[in-house]
């Protein structure tokens, strides 16, 4: 009986994959990320940008698990699911409640990710390695130069590293240090080159039918959530027999 929690989990990621719960947006593929509600945390954010905290409020709920957050990076508001993140676009909005559609391509088509209208309206933006590597160090908790502590000193580190993602996005934002950490990461020789976006996947937010800020998301390693997914259809077939 201890064993169902942890099952339970691997389905919802499962679900979170093979059954998005609203149309497929016409500019991408990609998958249903669930329903987040956000919160503004004092001492984590300054201005109009991040860090914002994603959160789950009933259901469907937040379906995108934040296990590749370090402590200090999630369950920041106490909600179990919650994970802190940045926007992409300088001039779009968040709502509450958003659907969340992962993208998972590049604009040719290719594997990637992007966003919508971004710094070209009405076509979007592939996702800047630049941005990748920060958002992962950032999510990691090893950020270079990133004030974790909360109070001031994060607020001034969120309001930095939220111009620095705004000016690699073409966006405006600043060209500060954590632009020249990210040119230099992935620059031949650096530690993000060749690595392009990584785990890194735009959220394309969406509030009743409308299109609104998209903002980042650290995913797990594929490897792990094809694990996830064996247990967790093997969980469908046991409830099928257990209730049919």
């Amino acid at each position: 009986m201890k064993r169902i929690p942890t099952v339970l989990s691997a389905a919802i990621v499962v679900l979170a994959l093979v059954a998005p719960s609203f149309g497929t947006p016409t500019h991408g593929g990609g998958f249903y990320g669930g329903r987040a509600y956000y919160s503004r945390i004092t001492g984590y954010y300054s201005g109009n940008g991040g860090e914002f905290t994603l959160r789950s409020d009933g259901a469907p709920g937040l379906l995108l698990s934040n296990a590749a957050y370090h402590s200090s990076t999630r369950v920041r508001d106490g909600n179990a699911e919650s994970f802190q993140t940045f926007c992409v676009e300088l001039r779009e909005y968040v709502a509450q409640p958003m659907d969340i559609w992962v993208s998972t391509r590049f604009l040719n088509g290719t594997p990637g990710s992007h966003s919508w209208q971004g710094g070209v309206p009405g076509t979007g933006d592939d996702l800047d390695p630049r941005t990748a590597y920060l958002y992962t160090k950032f999510a990691q908790g090893t950020l270079q130069g990133y004030n974790y502590t909360p109070g001031p000193g994060r607020e001034e580190s969120a309001l930095a590293l939220q111009r620095a993602i705004w000016y690699i996005e073409g966006e405006g934002g600043a060209n500060n240090e954590f632009v020249t950490l990210a040119n230099n990461a992935v620059a031949p020789g650096g530690e993000w080159h060749g690595r392009g976006i990584g785990l890194v996947r735009v959220l394309q937010m969406y509030y009743e039918n409308g299109e609104k800020q998209d903002q980042l998301w650290l995913a797990i390693p594929a490897p792990g959530a094809a694990m996830l997914g064996v247990i967790g259809l093997g969980l469908v077939g046991w409830v099928k027999r257990r209730v049919y």
